[in-house]
């Protein structure tokens, strides 16, 4: 076989041409999920070959290009670190030596960049912005950090925008008092603009009225309007003159005018002209108008006068009129069956009872003047438990879609002060599963503490943004939630809001060397069990790689070797997350297909799932879906296979840590072969 020849990629001119030949063709037969079609890459290796004679295969132009990749969002990582610590000037970082160490940690292009910078910056934001994953959006109840919250002023779940922003800190509740003084103002505001419509409308009803009358008056005009004319000619006033245009018009304005004119006394009559003219605003171009145009005007009056009758003494046409409200509906849940409320909010009675009492005690939700607190948690767990928009949740509670979509976001916002409280680490590794196989297993991993995984959710985003969200070649886009369980399938961490393009191991390794994730490290004799998507270093005990895994390759044929025996007691042990996730998933509908929040919402709404999820659990509290997936049941999240095994040569934990995880699973697996031969 010949050894593939290596090719220098810094041969002048040679990566300019490659990215601007790779650019061109996103840009004319676009992407083949985040990178380029087949076609495509034929056509860049040709002007390759023209350009420069540089001859190149299509693999190790896709190294390349994952390569640049790579760099590029290690090099926009950075770029967007708080600090200025990008210099646009010479494209580099000022960063300490302990904070390239740190970074480096992290993301071994970091590495790259520090000794060579992103060549070619505005061409790599062209071929490669929208559809490479950076986490920004992500986040976690473990974070250091505050949590991201964004004013709410989206478009809401039925099509239609709601202004609405999202309210303060529930702690900082509007009182009784000024809430019924604002009801004052508002009523006061209103009377004082229904008195308005009112003026308006007899000022336009007269106006109609008078036109009406010199309509008719000016077609059938009476004899006067000769000894009108005849006392006109008297004065002498040329035809040109406006005093003489005027008195026309006041003339054909009523027959009262006229009857005044003749009686006027000679030198009066130029004086009254003035002044009765002044005040001929709209009459006098009606009285030059053709009848048509007449009767078009007197339309327009009338319409506008019918528009201004409308808006006064309007009965409010109510469509909310179902026999019980919001709040009775609310009662009827607590004081019914357990199983009533477990259907329409997805927990026991009892156990949204406590909810609610833990809400109330921690002042996180306030009941308002119309609205309780417990109206609101059900409105809540109504939207996440059944995935339903707002309109349906109204016709349930009977309040306005603006008033469900405030209520939607108050309670959500006061789910992430509850997420930092209920999704931690336990302080123990007692289990509620005492099963005799649940103890067998735990005999034989004695150090596990937990399991590790990533999951993808379902999640919308804008079109130019999707490439990023498109996970594991499933076509839809989805957000990839990482997550630790213990064995009783409580979460103990949860980091949500990757694209879901990103790996699982990437995923890992920039939370776990984030300094403000949170992530809980293991003690030194401890570890999290994982699957083959990851490392298998020092904290995380994964199986041998190239054998068996799944509990369903081992339906048909038991395990042989050592190695099948590891890795089938591991995915039993490890199965719990899975079986977590499908709890999880069951629970919530929202999770399969998520509703058109905006992406941080989104995320949100995942870490609020988690969160329940972990207080139903913690309540311990009967609950059906638990049972389901108890121990007896082994669930496997069907995965379509793309990250098993790829990229983890990206997670570079240190050659000692991965020496000694290898050295404990050969330990175990020899373990498992001598106790099945003895």
């Amino acid at each position: 076989m010949a050894k593939r020849i290596r090719i220098n990629w810094k041969q002048e001119g040679v990566e300019k041409t490659f990215l601007e030949a790779c650019v061109h063709q996103i840009t004319v037969n676009g992407r083949e999920g985040s990178s380029l079609k087949q076609a495509s890459w034929k056509t860049v290796a040709e002007n390759l070959k023209t350009q420069h004679n540089f001859i190149v295969e299509q693999r190790q132009m896709k190294n390349h290009y994952d390569f640049l990749k790579g760099k590029f969002a290690a090099w926009l990582k950075l770029k967007n670190k708080t600090g200025n610590v990008y210099d646009p000037v010479t494209n580099s970082f000022n960063l300490s030596e302990e904070e390239w160490q740190i970074e480096m940690k992290s993301n071994k292009y970091v590495e790259a960049l520090r000794s060579a910078p992103l060549a070619f910056p505005e061409l790599c934001c062209q071929l490669f912005e929208g559809s490479t994953s950076n986490g920004f959006d992500s986040w976690g109840p473990s974070s250091t950090l505050p949590h991201p919250s964004e004013e709410v002023n989206e478009h809401n779940l039925d099509g239609m925008d709601v202004e609405c922003t999202q309210v303060d800190s529930p702690g900082k509740g509007v009182s009784e008092e000024s809430s019924i003084r604002s009801q004052k103002k508002e009523k006061e505001e209103k009377r004082k603009h229904k008195a308005t419509l009112e003026s308006q409308l007899i000022e336009v009803g007269e106006d109609i009225s008078k036109l009406a009358k010199m309509m008719i008056e000016k077609h059938t005009l009476s004899d006067d309007m000769d000894a009108c004319l005849e006392k006109l000619e008297t004065l002498g006033w040329d035809e040109s003159d406006a005093k003489y245009d005027t008195a026309l018009l006041l003339f054909g304005e009523s027959a009262d005018l006229r009857k005044l004119w003749v009686r006027l006394k000679p030198q009066n009559c130029e004086k009254w002209v003035k002044n009765a003219g002044a005040k001929c605003y709209v009459l006098d171009v009606m009285y030059l108008m053709d009848p048509d145009d007449e009767i078009i005007v007197i339309m327009i009056f009338c319409w506008y006068w019918v528009s201004l009758a409308s808006r006064i003494n309007v009965e409010r046409i109510r469509d909310l009129n179902s026999a019980l409200t919001g709040h009775e509906y609310t009662q009827e849940l607590l004081h019914g069956t357990s199983t009533q409320c477990h259907e329409m909010m997805r927990l026991s009675r009892d156990a949204f009872i406590l909810l609610c009492n833990h809400f109330k005690q921690k002042n996180w939700v306030q009941s308002s003047r119309s609205i309780s607190l417990e109206e609101k948690l059900a409105m809540f767990l109504m939207v996440i438990g059944h995935n339903e928009r707002f309109r349906m949740v109204k016709r349930r509670f009977q309040h306005s879609t603006e008033t469900i979509h405030r209520c939607f976001h108050e309670v959500l916002k006061a789910m992430m002060n509850f997420a930092r409280e209920v999704i931690v680490p336990t302080s123990s590794n007692v289990s509620a599963n005492n099963s005799e196989r649940h103890r067998r297993l735990k005999e034989i991993f004695p150090g596990a503490i937990g399991a590790l995984d990533g999951t993808l959710i379902h999640a919308i985003v804008p079109v130019d943004q999707q490439t990023r969200y498109r996970g594991r070649g499933k076509g839809e886009c989805f957000q990839n939630v990482l997550a630790i369980c213990d064995f009783d399938m409580i979460f103990t961490f949860v980091w949500a809001g990757w694209e879901g393009i990103a790996h699982d191991s990437r995923v890992l390794k920039e939370v776990a060397f984030n300094p403000n994730s949170g992530f809980p490290f293991p003690p030194p004799d401890k570890y999290y069990l994982c699957d083959a998507a990851y490392t298998n270093t020092r904290g995380f005990m994964t199986p041998y790689r190239g054998t068996r895994y799944w509990l369903a390759d081992f339906r048909r044929q038991r395990a042989l070797t050592k190695e099948e025996r590891f890795n089938h007691a591991h995915a039993q042990l490890r199965n719990v997350i899975e079986r977590a996730y499908g709890v999880l998933k069951a629970r919530f509908p929202i999770l399969k297909q998520m509703a058109p929040f905006s992406f941080p919402i989104q995320r949100d709404i995942v870490i609020a799932c988690f969160a329940v999820h972990n207080f139903i659990r913690k309540c311990n509290i009967y609950d059906q879906l638990f049972m389901d997936y108890d121990e007896n049941t082994m669930f496997h999240e069907m995965q379509s296979g793309e990250n098993d095994g790829l990229l983890v040569q990206d997670i570079e934990w240190g050659s000692q840590g991965i020496d000694y995880m290898t050295s404990l699973r050969n330990q175990i697996a020899n373990q498992l072969l001598s106790n099945e031969s003895n």
